[in-house]
C-alpha cells in the first residue's frame, strides 16, 4: 500500500501563529516538501478559516491571487487550498485555474454538509481536483454518517476526508467510520487526525487498515491545540513499516521539520491538560480556556463541565453554551 501524503502546515499550522508565515517561510516549506516528494502541499485557506476569524491573520489565511502568484514552482507536489463554504463564496474559486493551485479542499461540518455539492460541482467545472473534508466527524454517528455519504454522493469529489477535529476518536471509532464511507463512496478516503489523546498516528494506521489511502499531516504537528499527525512521523512509519510504500525522502522531510521547529513555531507543540480534556470530552479546543474560567466562577468541576459541553455537540464555540451548562449544573443558581 502506498498512501498519499498531504502536508497542511501552511493552512492548519496557521492556527498556531495566526497564519503569519513570512515569504521566506512559505518558499522554504513548499520547496523542501516538494524536494522531499510529498504528494500534496496545502498552502492555506481561500477566504479564511471557518472556526477562527482574525483581523491580523497572515497571507496563508486567505491565499489571495497575489500570494498564489509568488509561490515557488514545484516538480513533484500538487498544490491545494482549503475552501470553507460558510465563509467563502463559491465564485471566489474562479481565478484558481490561473494559479498554481490544482486542488480545492472543501470543508464542512455534519450540520452544513448540504452546501458542499455546489462547491464540488463548481470546482470541477473549473478543472480543479476536489476533496470533501468532513470536520468534527466525531459528532456524526454511523446513521448520520450514512446520510452524509448520500449527500456527498450527489456530486462525488476526488477524495473524501474525515477530520477528527477535536482529537477525540480512537482506532475503533476511526475504523468504523472509514469502513462505512469506503463501502458507500467509490472514492479514495482520507484521514485528518488530531493528537489530543496521543492517538494521531494510531488513528491514521487504523484508518489505513480500514481502507483510507490519503493522510493529512503537518510539520512538527503544527496545528490548533494538540496538533496533527506530524509529517515527519508519518513519513517515518511509512518508510520503516514493510506493509507500506512511500516515495517520500525521510531525511529531507526531517530537514523541513527542523526549519519549522527552529524558525516558525512560536512554541513547541505540547499535549497537556487542556488538550487532553478537549479530546476526552469531545469538544472544540477553543472551549477549554473559557470553560475553565466559567467553572471556577461557578465552583464547578471543569472536567464535568467539559463533558457536558461535549455531550451537547455545539455547532460553534459560544460562551452562551458554557453558561447554559454551568447554570444547569448549579441547579439554576446564579454564579
Amino acid at each position: 500500500m502506498k498512501p498519499v501524503l498531504l502536508d497542511c502546515t501552511l493552512r492548519d499550522g496557521g492556527n498556531q501563529n495566526d497564519w503569519q508565515f513570512t515569504p521566506t517561510d512559505v518558499r522554504t516549506i513548499v520547496s523542501r516538501l516538494d524536494a522531499a516528494r510529498v504528494d500534496v502541499i496545502e498552502v492555506g485557506y481561500r477566504g479564511g478559516s471557518g472556526s477562527r476569524s482574525s483581523s491580523t491573520a497572515g497571507p496563508t489565511a486567505h491565499c489571495t491571487p497575489e500570494f498564489l502568484a509568488i509561490l515557488p514552482s514545484t516538480r513533484h507536489a500538487e498544490l491545494a487550498v482549503m475552501v470553507v463554504p460558510t465563509v467563502c463564496p463559491v465564485d471566489a474559486m474562479d481565478d484558481l485555474p490561473d494559479s498554481p493551485i490544482s486542488m480545492v479542499r472543501i470543508a464542512a461540518y455534519p450540520w452544513n454538509i448540504d452546501g458542499v455539492p455546489e462547491y464540488v460541482r463548481a470546482a470541477r467545472a473549473l478543472g480543479l481536483r476536489t476533496t470533501v473534508n468532513l470536520m468534527a466527524v466525531s459528532y456524526a454517528d454511523l446513521p448520520r454518517l450514512a446520510d452524509i455519504a448520500a449527500t456527498v454522493r450527489t456530486e462525488l469529489p476526488d477524495v473524501m476526508y474525515v477530520a477528527d477535529s477535536f482529537g477525540s476518536l480512537t482506532p475503533d471509532s476511526v475504523r468504523e467510520r472509514i469502513e462505512l464511507l469506503a463501502d458507500r463512496l467509490d472514492r479514495p478516503i482520507g484521514i485528518h487526525a488530531h493528537n489530543n489523546l496521543g492517538l494521531a498516528a494510531a488513528n491514521a494506521l487504523a484508518a489505513m487498515e480500514a481502507g483510507a489511502t490519503w493522510l493529512d499531516a503537518s510539520l512538527c504537528a503544527m496545528a490548533r491545540g494538540a496538533g496533527n499527525l506530524a509529517t515527519e512521523q508519518a513519513a517515518a512509519f511509512l518508510t520503516a513499516w514493510p506493509a507500506y510504500e512511500t516515495h517520500t525522502d525521510l531525511p529531507a522531510i526531517c530537514e523541513a521539520s527542523e526549519y519549522v521547529a527552529e524558525r516558525v513555531l512560536p512554541r513547541p507543540m505540547t499535549v497537556r491538560r487542556a488538550e487532553i480534556a478537549a479530546g476526552v470530552n469531545d469538544h472544540h479546543y477553543y472551549y477549554q480556556g473559557r470553560l475553565e474560567k466559567a467553572a471556577a466562577r461557578h465552583g464547578l468541576d471543569p472536567w464535568e463541565v467539559g463533558r457536558r459541553i461535549g455531550a451537547v455537540r455545539p455547532h460553534k464555540v459560544l460562551d452562551d453554551v458554557i453558561e447554559s451548562v454551568c447554570h444547569e449544573m448549579s441547579g439554576g443558581l446564579p454564579a
